[in-house]
């Protein structure tokens, strides 16, 4: 049917536009746009008859496999496969030519075709068939992947070395943790040192073997975080403080401030910025930690040094640090933490000219 069927009669026309809200003056009848779109789209198109004989192929050929349109047509498809597949594509065509019936999703199917220059590509493959001619003929609508399965491969690479590392650090700091809680229990038991001092160091062991057990639990688990509550910000923000903060350094909080987290998380997430801030600003920083003036998220600011604009992006990168001390962990871990919960984290200036990271919620619809 051609354009000339739309508009035979003033009178039928009239009729399909009343009776629907379509602009058919604007739609495309021409078979030449199609055959552009078929030549020219981003996927490969391959047709065989039932020998496996190469019929047609689109302009995108080239781009997944090397070769001219002309370079195939006439040819086995075959020659667009690797080696060990070829005997199984003949095996499973003559089977479903003979009997009909599918021996697989012929939808999306995921296997690695052959390059013109030898190397092998990985495909997304789906095959339809359909009459031309009074003969049976199969398409192929194809789709280059392989970038997509090389970027699998490489976060599964670095989750195995996450994972490896992982292991490292929970067994060169556990050594030492449990010689260091050894320690502390004879001290304790013999009465030696400020018992309000080995009360502190206990905590902070027990604090360590929590974090190495979570450091596991997050690389084998694949999770970044757990249930979440409705938290109030203080108590976390203050616990937090006990570890990072200094007893020349001041925290304020404004109360009340409730964000829904998970708790672990939520005071990881404070210690990293007090300590940040505490390494940048010194021992006598003042940090506060406040509610976002349309109360759709917190923030956390200090009076220190800040962060120049053209660095606010890098901070945040695995391994950036500009001290001494540093390990390069921290911001990034912050910020990873919130990309779980779903927030967005973005620093600016505080009111006394140092760093201000704002944490915001996703907004409501």
């Amino acid at each position: 049917m051609d354009a000339s069927d739309h508009s035979s009669a003033d009178g039928g026309e009239a009729a399909v536009n009343a009776g629907d809200d379509t602009d058919y003056d604007h739609m495309i009848y021409g078979e030449d746009f199609f055959e552009t779109l078929v030549e020219n789209g981003s996927d490969a198109i391959i047709t065989i008859d039932e020998s496996s004989t190469i019929l047609y192929t689109n302009q995108s050929v080239e781009r997944v496999f090397g070769y001219e349109p002309g370079e195939l047509i006439g040819s086995d498809l075959t020659k667009v496969m690797p080696d060990r597949l070829q005997q199984a594509h003949y095996n499973a065509l003559g089977e479903y030519v003979e009997s009909g019936d599918r021996t697989m999703n012929w939808n999306d199917i995921e296997i690695p075709g052959q390059h013109k220059d030898g190397h092998e590509v990985h495909l997304s493959v789906t095959f339809e068939e359909h009459p031309y001619e009074d003969r049976r003929v199969f398409s192929g609508i194809i789709r280059d992947i392989s970038e997509r399965i090389e970027r699998e491969r490489r976060l599964e690479r670095k989750n195995e070395q996450l994972e490896k590392f992982a292991s490292i650090v929970s067994h060169d700091l556990r050594d030492p943790l449990n010689a260091a809680q050894a320690r502390l229990s004879l001290a304790k038991a013999h009465g030696e040192g400020d018992a309000e001092y080995l009360e502190e160091v206990e905590e902070v062991h027990e604090r360590m073997g929590a974090l190495i057990d979570d450091v596991l639990t997050l690389t084998k688990e694949g999770r970044s975080i757990g249930a979440t509550e409705h938290l109030a910000l203080e108590p976390v923000a203050r616990d937090a403080w006990r570890t990072a903060g200094t007893d020349a350094a001041t925290l304020e909080v404004d109360d009340p401030n409730h964000v829904d987290a998970d708790p672990e998380r939520m005071r990881t997430v404070f210690e990293n910025l007090f300590g940040n801030a505490v390494r940048h600003a010194g021992e006598d920083v003042y940090v506060r930690v406040g509610e976002l003036p349309d109360g759709n998220g917190f923030f956390v600011a200090d009076d220190g040094p800040g962060i120049p604009a053209e660095k606010r992006e890098d901070v945040f990168e695995y391994g950036y640090t500009d001290s001494e001390d540093g390990t390069g962990f921290g911001l990034n871990i912050v910020k990873s933490i919130a990309d779980a919960h779903g927030w967005t984290v973005e620093i600016t200036d505080s009111e006394e000219g140092g760093a201000r990271f704002e944490f915001r919620a996703p907004a409501l619809e």
